[in-house]
Order: C-alpha cells, then sequence, then structure tokens
C-alpha cells in the first residue's frame, strides 16, 4: 500500500464508495489509491522540500 500524501490546497473527489462529492481540506491526509488517483494536478500535493547535504546546511549558517 502506497504511503498517505498531505494536500497543499482544497479538492473536490468523489469518494468511490458513495458515489458522493467530498471536499478535502489542506493538510488532508490521502492514503486510499482510489481518491489519490483522483487527484491530478502536482500543485495539489504538498512536496518535501529539497534535501540539503550536511556541508550545505553548515555553509548556510
Amino acid at each position: 500500500m502506497p504511503a498517505a500524501r498531505t494536500l497543499a490546497t482544497a479538492v473536490f473527489v468523489t469518494d468511490p464508495k458513495t458515489h458522493e462529492t467530498v471536499l478535502l481540506q489542506p493538510g488532508s491526509e490521502v492514503g486510499d489509491p482510489a481518491i489519490a488517483e483522483q487527484i491530478t494536478h502536482p500543485d495539489a500535493w504538498v512536496t518535501e522540500p529539497p534535501r540539503q547535504s550536511r556541508r550545505g546546511r553548515a555553509e548556510a549558517a
């Protein structure tokens, strides 16, 4: 099972069981693949910031 992803924006999806339209709020974690596949815009998801190397963090300080 894929890991849950977090929404950055509000989105409307169709619940695959009830066929009702559902509003998911920013910060919601989506673990159901049937719902996640409905959210196709990449900006809807929270993206992890690029990891800095140890050297990069030391230079930034």
